[in-house]
Formats: C-alpha cells, sequence, structure tokens
C-alpha cells in the first residue's frame, strides 16, 4: 500500500478525519512498534578503525548505516591484511576481555591486541535496521509505499491507526477491537520473520503453535 492509501482507509473505517500531520505521526509509531519483530538484517562493511592500546571505537551516530541500527548483532574484526574474526560481545563492565561493548552512541572495541601488534584494521558489522518513518511529502506522493513491511501486512498500520484514532475519540469498543485485531497480526507478523530470520529458533516456534493450537507433542 501507499502510504496514502493507508490514511484513507484509516479514515474510511475510522470515520475520523485528522490533518496529514496527526496520521503521519500514527503511521510512524505503529512502524516503530514494528520494527523490533521486522529482524530487517543488514550488513555494515569496509569500517576502517585505528586502534591504541589494542582499543578502538566505531561512531554510531556520524554513521549513516548504522544509525539506522534497531539493534546490534555481530561485530567482525579483520587487521590490515589479515582475517576477519568474529568478536565476542562482551558485558560493559568487563574492561579486560577480547571483543566489543555498546555504548549508546558507539561500538567498542576492546583488547585486540596481537603479537604483530596490530594498530589498524577494518571491521564489519551485523545489525537488524529500523523500519523506514514516512514524511508528509511521502503522503502527498501518490506512488509512495511503505518499506521493509510485506505488504501482506500493510493492514496492520491501518489498524493500529483506527485504533489510535478511536481512543482519541475515547470511542473505546471501537479502539479495542481495532487493536486486539492488531495484536493477532503481530504475533502471526513475530512468527513468521522469526521463521525466516532466526532458523535456530524454529524448533521453539513449532512447541509455540502447538501449544497455542492446544495440542502436545
Amino acid at each position: 500500500m501507499t502510504v496514502a492509501e493507508i490514511v484513507a482507509l484509516a479514515q474510511l473505517q475510522s470515520e475520523e478525519s485528522y490533518d496529514d500531520p496527526t496520521w503521519i505521526n500514527y503511521i510512524n509509531a505503529c512502524l516503530n512498534d514494528l520494527t523490533p519483530i521486522m529482524k530487517l538484517l543488514n550488513t555494515k562493511n569496509n569500517i576502517s578503525v585505528s586502534l591504541t592500546n589494542g582499543n578502538g571505537s566505531i561512531s554510531i551516530s556520524n554513521d549513516e548505516d548504522l544509525a539506522t541500527a534497531a539493534s546490534f548483532l555481530n561485530v567482525y574484526f579483520a587487521p590490515t591484511s589479515g582475517k576477519f574474526i568474529q568478536l565476542r560481545r562482551l558485558p560493559i563492565s568487563d574492561n579486560s576481555s577480547k571483543g566489543w561493548k555498546l555504548t549508546q552512541s558507539t561500538i567498542e572495541l576492546q583488547n585486540l591486541v596481537s603479537a604483530s601488534g596490530t594498530t589498524s584494521g577494518t571491521v564489519r558489522v551485523d545489525y537488524y535496521k529500523r523500519l523506514q518513518p514516512v514524511t508528509i511529502e511521502e503522503l502527498e506522493d501518490d506512488l509512495f509505499e511503505i518499506s521493509g513491511l510485506p505488504p501482506e501486512y500493510h493492514h496492520m498500520i491501518v489498524l493500529y491507526c483506527v485504533a489510535k484514532s478511536q481512543q482519541k475519540e475515547e470511542e473505546l469498543d471501537d479502539a479495542n477491537n481495532a487493536y486486539a485485531e492488531y495484536q493477532l497480526g503481530k504475533k502471526q507478523l513475530l512468527y513468521d520473520r522469526t521463521w525466516e530470520m532466526e532458523p535456530h529458533m524454529r524448533r521453539y516456534l513449532k512447541r509455540a503453535k502447538v501449544a497455542m493450537l492446544g495440542g502436545t507433542r
């Protein structure tokens, strides 16, 4: 669906008419809510890093790709003319082990000292990306479609907008019905995306689905 189509459906189903910024805020709130379960995998390659005593730092906020990350998965380091190795994620309190730590604005590399005295290298980062927020300009563009969210789940944004608008108008029964339907869709989306992106979780997903259907195995 395009952004304009989502707003038109939300207006039709809720029988409410708001200004464009209000609908955009509802849509972006929904995209923020769905971001953690979408698991949009991206990789940032060729990040140059300098080391001092084996330690280095990568800015998240100053990197246009890493700044879009919802969560960080893996960090790899390759010394100059060397091979990549996967680093272990460390708790923030660990100040001696080899690996990486995450702060609010940086990825900290720690204790990457080697016998060759490595002072620089290249980093690769795997991360899940946020769903891209939409703008009023994109609402006015009749051809601009929601990206990142599979088309079969676009109706969930409509349900979210309807729920929020009915809550605003104190039509609580309608709000609760729309939100309950949204939550059902969200559970299915979580199942589908976890199955697709995290194969090691499939046996647990199967068990959860059997339990949900009231069966045993």
